[in-house]
């Protein structure tokens, strides 16, 4: 990953390019650290150019945020390409996250369906019958070995 700081206006920029993963995440935290001093400058994050977010590249958006926020500033995501944008969205972390960009208000937020799940034999998970499911098989259809 490599990080870039402008300025676009008051706003401070810090644009993100690469990967962000375990091993550089914690840069963004710190350069945002150093941003947090009085007086605090309205901050944008540009993501056009990341290409992978892993896991601690969400914790690190979030720390990101909760440090701004904390310093009474504003964080703004700009322009998180597609798959952040489906990343963030199945983590459900977009409702934490001020994003601005034509990509987010242009491609709505990916729906999370969440099916129970039922124990099976062997105590296996599979996914439950949608409906209700009175444990009988049609005549027109094997019954489960068990």
């Amino acid at each position: 990953m490599s990080l870039s700081l402008s300025c676009d206006g008051a706003t401070k920029v810090i644009t993100a390019s690469g990967e962000i993963d375990m091993s550089n995440a914690h840069l963004l935290v710190e350069l945002v650290e150093f941003l947090c001093r009085p007086p605090l400058p309205p901050i944008a994050l540009d993501l056009s150019t990341v290409t992978y977010l892993g896991a601690p590249g969400i914790d690190a958006l979030l720390r990101v945020r909760e440090l701004v926020t904390s310093a009474g500033g504003r964080l703004t995501l700009r322009e998180a390409p597609p798959f952040v944008l489906r990343i963030l969205g199945v983590t459900g972390v977009p409702p934490q996250l001020d994003i601005a960009s034509a990509r987010a208000t242009a491609t709505a937020p990916p729906v999370v369906t969440r099916l129970p799940l039922a124990r099976g034999h062997g105590g296996s998970r599979r996914l439950a019958p949608r409906g209700s499911f009175d444990g009988t098989v049609p005549a027109d259809q094997p019954a489960p070995l068990g």
